[in-house]
């Protein structure tokens, strides 16, 4: 599912860069420092936690007299680093602003507003885009762990991206608990 969200959502930087479609990149960002690298917009996932708020939640479903056991989802907060290499530096700045301007102006990315030409991914309900600010000392530690070269970026906590196993087991409705206590 996380490649799926990473390729939905590198789909619709192109689109709204008006990029051509190697120009938006899905790549560690320690490339982007290499000699022979490619030009563009470089999305890379650079930190995954649990959505610990959606935790608990119900084990079992009923269906008719049937029972379905199923380890509930994981929801994923995903960190994504978008970086911006072009041959001009204003370019990489001016691209890096239309990509803040996308994300301001449709955070939430759902059925309801996608469009026929980038479908969200099968089994995904929202993707929730939060701006994450980083200290000078914290974007010094991330780009160091990169490669040490600072291009020009903004980092992104993505919500509500859903892990569901299809391990079911299903069986009938425990409706009484009978004891035995061996005494007679």
């Amino acid at each position: 599912m996380i490649n799926e969200v990473l390729e939905y959502i590198r789909r619709e930087v192109r689109d709204y860069l008006v990029l051509n479609d190697d120009d938006a990149i899905i790549n560690h960002a320690h490339v982007l420092k290499e000699p022979n690298n490619d030009n563009g917009a470089y999305i890379s996932l650079v930190n995954i936690e649990e959505e610990a708020v959606l935790k608990n939640t119900r084990h079992s479903l009923r269906i008719n007299d049937q029972m379905i056991y199923q380890q509930p989802p994981v929801f994923l907060n995903l960190y994504l680093l978008f970086s911006f290499e072009f041959g001009n530096y204003s370019t990489s700045l001016t691209r890096l602003s239309k990509a803040i301007e996308r994300f301001q102006s449709k955070p939430v990315f759902s059925a309801e507003n996608e469009t026929a030409t980038n479908p969200l991914p099968d089994g995904l309900e929202k993707l929730i885009f939060d701006f994450h600010n980083l200290s000078f000392e914290q974007l010094n530690h991330l780009w160091g762990v990169l490669g040490g070269a600072y291009f020009p970026s903004v980092l992104y906590k993505v919500r509500m991206v859903r892990i569901q196993s299809d391990d079911r087991i299903t069986g009938p409705e425990i409706t009484r608990i009978q004891l035995e206590t061996g005494v007679k």
